[in-house]
């Protein structure tokens, strides 16, 4: 498929690349054994941490290296084991893996290092454990130049050897991290910061090739590096190979000083060469090998001759005698060699790398049975390898092109015959690559066209060369390309040989790309899409390849475990992996045990019954266990299946070795008295001789602990003593000694505990496990106080003090509880009595917060005392003792305060029994009330007449009460509590002392003498003949006794003439008793029959007083009427409750629920909206308006009024109401300022004016005029006046006394007080209306007038808050006449 790619820009082209490559999950990286990945960092660290994971079937190479100047730290394999070799400037240090255990097995293994000061600690496969100390004092690892992985590229130190620098590592690492660096999680170069050389993506197949796998070389720079070439007597290569080219070098070994062995192709022959200091010898076949068919070759080398068969072709020469024997120094390299080895072989004139040919001049082909002296060798045995793959695949033998430049430009031409509009947009034709899974494929001349005329360019399409700017994410580009083009560059020419070529690197991706640019090498002037700054995107289409499962052991093919046991089989024994295919298609096979009869494999579900498969899902959820027979020494060979393909085989080496236990750890634990300490497996473990499996420990105690208790961690998440435990709870920290002993040690005494262990069927002898206790003690340093004169102290730490020992506890730590109480005292924290058994800490003494009270002052010395005990977490002391000395003051007054109790409306005389005080000396006390009783006086009896009695008293004395003459009198309200606040002192009434106060408190027994009285009085509407319920809102009383219930009344009823009254729910039952809750719970209907106009007689009774009602009915047609429209008063932008209060409907109807009152708004406001519930509606019910959830929000409109028509819709009558709505300003709500409030003097018989100096009121949204004062009641000895246009025409007389006037009148002086009777003063009530929405009310009394000031609105019936009262002194001025 053909298609257009549009060109974009580069830049963005780049962020968009490295955001795919970054979020690229990779799956391992390949290196071939010359790779490396270089990190440029600098680090300084005295701790280190390492992860790496391999699977290599190589003996030796570099995996890690942090290289310093003389610092190192270097990680590698060494004869199949891990080699650590570490310097950080005191002397270098090696650690090596366990001998015996082979890493290059081609399974997965993990290596951790730490590095820790001077410990270093090398772990392989989570078991192997191997340790060094290093010497100091250089403990810090100093990396100057990087990190490296894989191989070391061109670095020099002293420290590499020749091996660690000439062969790096060959295999596939998974994972690379130090300390904060991972080293893998990206393959893409960065310039100054990372470097990649020769490492692809994913885990090439050629790693786990055989000997006997066939091997493609697929470029000109392909080859394969084999150990050196040993001939001290004879040497021998054998193979057979395939290729349709016709150059190419096959094999080629040094010698040094220019000797050197080669076999190369030329002109489709194979040719023989042999230098040996000046003689060169040189054998040539006569058949050709480049015809796609399988030739066998041998070559023979001795000190005597030479000699290669070529199928049934021989050729040989012979050397003289004296002929030395070659001895090779370098490796063995087929197909081709290395880039250093590339200078020497052109200098050597072979023919094959002569001339103007593609830069490496490598064999293109496949070898097969490769043997060098008859040893199999191939990939397994490779060094190194470059552009190679595994197997030959025929279809992919392709020979060079036949088609020359002028064909295939003849052949483009056919796409410029377009328009040159869209010649100019679609001059880039590409097709995208399809390749396998896994696989290569050539990129060639259809995969890529360029839509131009290039003879009106004037150049020719071999000149076109293409740049990669951007290289695969899930592959490579192996470009057999001409090295003068420049890097990573290719030409039109090499798209026709086919020597660009994309290498999949296996991953399950099923999309590739690369970016390039296209530019020219001709000297002419091109259009700007050939000059390389336009940037272009091919797609590789990958075709999915099932790929076998690969089984791995991570811990290694020794399989160790209790014998006549079972042990588990895990991910971490065997693992899988095989990412095209789902765990549960996975099946294992055993394939047979090599020793009859030593063990099986079973599956949880079938314990005891072998089984030769399981699946992955079996393993992965820890269902398969190896269960021993007999045999001590086993194996068991194993591999997987997905349904398809098969994977390697791996083979187990089980060992049964008999049970073995050693008690590791046995260190008891340290415990605060009163504490809990966690026992876990550093404390207490037992190791057996198969660590990797699992096998039960259990310990049983023998001999519990006498000071403290063994807990166990519940999966409730409770803490429940036992007496056996397992290690798994040790391991989990699951196990805890908690002291439970809180008393007091005097000695160290320590607790302990026996215990036996089992170990399956092995019992272990008795161990002893010591648990060292640190014992709490309490030290009482201060505990005693002295009270003089006062009669409260506050006990600080120098009155009251404890410490302890044997743990550092905070004040607020340590508490003290009270075991008793003082006697003639109480104590207080933060004011508030403390009880027996209630508790403090130091850290409330410490901030004064306990007090000690004294109950009544003392009139001698005495002693009080109490009991504590101190106690914190850990333990608690035994009992103390804290005294107080209190020290009596003579002048103490001692009161005795038990207050009165009298009936409602009576009085009653107060008895020394009731209120007394007596002191140490003769002196008398008198009392002064402070505060008198609110609902009642006090009087004084005379004494000459028992019968009369002063007013109200402030003032009387101790004797005043023996001789009964003070008296309570109740003013008979309803309440039930009085008080009367005194102060009781020494001296005369006007020379008091400072003395005693108190309160004199007063029950009042209520009695009922109140009648019930109607507070709801109204017609009852009804429906003729039809019924409505009875309720509170047509008929209810109130009883003024406090201490009665309004509910309990109960009502009786006469004969009813126009219906009667029955029960809601039984309407043949017909009632002439009910109570009021039955009314307020709507269980009374009454109905309607008869005449349209009656009423009847109610007797209403609180079962003492009686009275009598008559209720009033009305049957009338159906109706629907306006009970209540107040309208709404809102504040401007704010938002208004529509109440009862403001709006309601009454209907005749019998209406059970407020719900079937429906309003509907078919008008809403203009100025605002309406909202039910928080929801802006236009439908809401009675419910609604009597719940409150109906609310009016003004829009924040500078019109002060709004009004919503809405719809009455009750049992199908319909009623239409306006509401109207007033709006006020914030400001109106501020009460009005009294500016002058001044008494005034009237000469007798005279008027006065009351001008603004002596009453004015201002505020700052009103004129004078808008508050307009009221006369309520007239003065009682004169009258108000106001003068109209002239002063001697007034309005106003005696008999008709003004009854309004406003502010306006007072500040222009119309308004005068006429004084006409005798009296010393007078007064008046008058209300002062504001206009705008201020209402003031006036009162004059006596020598005083009091205004109240309500910041109402207009149309509110009642104030919202709690008047301002202020006092206006008005008298009269007497004057005297002769």
């Amino acid at each position: 498929m053909w298609i257009y790619i549009p060109l974009e820009k580069k830049f963005l082209w780049r962020v968009f690349l490295l955001l795919t490559w970054t979020a690229v999950q990779t799956f391992g990286a390949s290196f071939y054994g010359d790779g490396f990945v270089h990190l440029k960092t600098v680090e300084l660290s005295s701790q280190t941490s390492i992860h790496v994971r391999f699977r290599t079937s190589g003996s030796s190479g570099l995996l890690f290296l942090a290289a310093g100047e003389k610092d190192f730290l270097w990680v590698g394999l060494h004869s199949g084991r891990i080699e650590v070799r570490i310097e950080f400037g005191s002397g270098e240090q090696t650690v090596r893996s366990e001998k015996g255990i082979p890493l290059n097995d081609l399974t997965w293994h993990a290596v951790e290092l730490q590095h820790d000061h001077e410990n270093i600690t090398l772990t392989v496969d989570k078991n192997s454990v191997t340790t060094v100390r290093m010497p100091g004092p250089d403990l810090e690892l100093d990396v100057q130049d990087g990190l490296f992985v894989g191989g070391v590229g061109d670095l020099e130190k002293s420290y590499l050897s020749a091996d660690d620098s000439s062969f790096g590592f060959r295999g596939c690492v998974d994972e690379v991290l130090f300390n904060e660096h991972n080293l893998l999680s990206s393959l893409r170069p960065y310039s100054g910061y990372k470097m990649i050389h020769e490492v692809s993506l994913g885990c090439s197949p050629e790693f786990s090739a055989t000997v006997n796998n066939s091997i493609s070389f697929f470029s000109s720079k392909a080859y394969m590096s084999l150990p050196m070439w040993d001939v001290p007597q004879e040497g021998v290569f054998e193979c057979e190979l395939r290729t349709v080219y016709s150059e190419g070098i096959f094999l080629y070994s040094s010698a040094g000083q220019g000797d050197y062995i080669a076999l190369e192709i030329q002109k489709g022959h194979l040719v023989a060469i042999l230098k040996i200091g000046a003689t060169k010898t040189v054998l040539r076949s006569l058949m050709v090998v480049n015809d796609g068919a399988w030739h066998i070759l041998r070559l023979y080398l001795s000190p005597l001759n030479l000699q290669f068969t070529l199928g049934l072709e021989m050729h040989n020469s012979s050397f003289g005698i004296n002929a030395s024997a070659l001895q090779f120094i370098g490796p063995l390299f087929l197909g081709g060699v290395d880039a250093n080895t590339y200078t020497d072989v052109r200098k050597n004139g072979l023919l094959s790398m002569l001339g103007k040919r593609i830069a490496g001049g490598s064999f293109k082909g496949c070898l097969r049975n490769i043997r060098v002296n008859y040893q199999r060798m191939g990939l397994p045995k490779a060094l190194v390898t470059k552009d190679i793959s595994v197997g030959c695949e025929p279809e992919k033998l392709f020979g060079p092109t036949t088609a020359s430049p002028s064909t295939n430009a003849l052949y483009s031409e056919n796409y410029t015959d377009v328009p040159a509009e869209l010649d100019k947009r679609n001059f880039l034709l590409l097709k995208d690559l399809e390749v396998l899974e896994g696989s290569r494929a050539p990129l060639e001349s259809k995969h890529i066209k360029i839509n131009l005329d290039f003879r009106k360019l004037g150049i020719r399409q071999s000149q076109i060369m293409f740049r990669i700017e951007e290289q695969p994410v899930h592959g490579q580009l192996r470009l057999d390309v001409d090295s003068d083009l420049g890097e990573n560059t290719f030409s039109m020419l090499d798209l026709w040989h086919k020597r660009v070529m994309y290498v999949h690197g296996g991953s399950e991706d099923l999309f590739d790309f690369f970016m390039f640019s296209i530019l020219t090498s001709s000297k002419k002037e091109v259009p700007s899409c050939l000059k390389g700054n336009r940037l272009h995107r091919f797609n590789i289409s990958i075709t999915p390849v099932n790929d076998a499962p690969e089984l791995s052991l991570p811990e290694g093919s020794l399989f160790i475990m209790v014998e006549h046991s079972r042990r588990h089989l895990s991910t971490d024994v065997l693992r899988v992996i095989d990412p095209d295919t789902n765990s549960t298609d996975l099946k294992f096979t055993v394939l047979g045990n090599l020793i009859v009869n030593s063990g099986f494999i079973e599956i949880d579900e079938h314990p005891g019954k072998a089984v030769t498969s399981f699946s992955l899902s079996d393993l992965e959820e820890g269902k398969v266990n190896y269960v021993h027979k007999g045999v001590k020494n086993s194996r068991m060979a194993l591999r997987v299946s997905d349904g398809d393909k098969v994977s390697n085989t791996v083979v187990f080496r089980i060992i049964a070795v008999p049970l073995e236990y050693k008690l590791t750890n046995n260190t008891g634990v340290e415990v605060i008295q009163g504490d809990a300490t966690f026992i876990s497996n550093k404390n207490l473990a037992i190791q057996v001789n198969v660590p990797k499996q699992a096998v039960d420990i259990r310990y049983d105690i023998t001999v519990p602990p006498v000071y403290g208790e063994l807990q166990r961690l519940h999966s409730s998440g409770q803490w429940k003593q036992t007496s056996t435990f397992t290690q798994k709870l040790l391991e989990k920290e699951r196990l805890r000694y908690l002291s439970t002993f809180h008393g007091t040690q005097q000695s160290n005494i320590t607790d302990s505990f026996k215990y036996k262990a089992t170990l399956g069927s092995v019992i272990t002898d008795e161990f002893l496990f010591l648990i060292r206790v640190r014992w709490i003690r309490y030290r009482i340093t201060k505990n005693k106080v002295e009270i003089e004169g006062k009669q409260k102290v506050t006990l600080s730490p120098q009155e009251f003090h404890v410490v302890t020992k044997g743990a550092r506890l905070t004040e607020n730590d340590l508490h003290i509880r009270l075991l008793t109480l003082p006697r003639k005292g109480h104590l207080l924290l933060d004011n508030k009595i403390l009880k027996r058994n209630s508790t403090f800490s130091q850290d409330c003494i410490a901030k004064q917060k306990l007090q000690y009270e004294l109950l009544e002052k003392a009139h001698d010395d005495a002693r009080d005392m109490f009991h504590f005990q101190v106690f914190s977490k850990y333990a608690m002391s035994g009992i103390h003792e804290f005294k107080i000395s209190i020290k009596a003051d003579i002048h103490d007054i001692i009161l005795s305060n038990h207050g009165l109790s009298v009936l409602e409306g009576e009085s009653k005389v107060i008895t020394n029994t009731m209120l007394f005080s007596e002191t140490a000396s003769s002196r008398m006390v008198h009392y002064t009330v402070t505060n008198i009783p609110k609902h009642g006086i006090l009087q004084k009896i005379n004494l000459s007449n028992s019968s009369s009695r002063n007013d109200t008293i402030t003032e009387f004395t101790n004797q005043d009460i023996l001789d009964e003459r003070i008296m309570y009198v109740h003013d008979d309200s309803e309440t039930t509590q009085d008080a009367f606040r005194f102060v009781a002192s020494f001296g005369s009434l006007k020379n008091k002392t400072l003395g005693t106060e108190g309160v004199f408190n007063i029950s009042i027994q209520l009695v009922n003498d109140e009648k019930p009285v109607r507070v709801v009085d109204k017609v009852f509407h009804v429906v003729h003949n039809s019924q409505r319920l009875l309720t509170l809102e047509d008929l209810c009383y109130h009883d003024p006794d406090t201490d009665f219930d309004d509910k309990d009344l109960l009502y009786t009823r006469r004969k009813i003439p126009t219906g009667e009254l029955v029960l809601v729910n039984d309407t043949t039952h017909k009632l002439y008793q009910f109570h009021q809750r039955d009314l307020e719970e709507k269980r009374v209907l009454f109905i309607h029959k008869g005449a349209s106009y009656g009423r009847f007689i109610l007797f209403i009774s609180d079962s003492k007083h009686y009275t009598s009602t008559v209720l009033e009915v009305s049957a009338q047609d159906p109706f629907v009427e306006v009970g209540n429209n107040t309208g709404l008063l809102v504040q401007k932008g704010q938002a208004a409750i529509l109440g009862v209060a403001n709006f309601s409907i009454s209907t005749n109807m019998d209406v059970r629920h407020d719900e079937e009152v429906v309003f509907e708004v078919f008008l809403p406001p203009s100025h605002g909206t309406l909202y039910c519930n928080g929801i802006k509606t236009n439908t809401f019910t009675q419910h609604d308006v009597k719940m409150d959830h109906v609310i009016y929000h003004h829009d924040d409109n500078e019109i002060l009024e709004d009004f919503f028509n809405i719809t009455s819709k009750v049992k199908g009558l319909h009623l239409d109401v306006s509401v109207n709505i007033k709006v006020y300003l914030e400001s109106h709500q501020q009460p009005p300022t009294v500016i002058h409030n001044n008494p005034i003097l009237v000469d007798e018989g005279k008027p006065v004016k009351i001008t603004k100096e002596v009453l004015q009121v201002i505020h700052e949204d009103n004129k004078p005029y808008e508050f307009l004062y009221t006369v309520k009641v007239a003065p009682a000895h004169g009258f108000l006046r106001i003068s109209m246009v002239k002063e001697s025409h007034y309005r106003g007389s005696q008999e008709s006394p003004i009854e309004s006037f406003s502010q306006g009148d007072i500040n222009e002086g119309h308004v005068q007080y006429v004084q006409n009777e005798k009296g010393d003063h007078d007064c008046w009530l008058q209300k002062l209306t504001l206009i705008q929405p201020i209402t003031l009310h006036i009162l004059f009394t006596k020598d005083t007038f009091h205004f109240s000031l309500y910041p109402i609105c207009p149309n509110l019936q009642s104030a919202t808050s709690e008047p301002e009262t202020v006092d206006y002194l008005f008298k009269k001025k007497s004057t005297t006449t002769s």
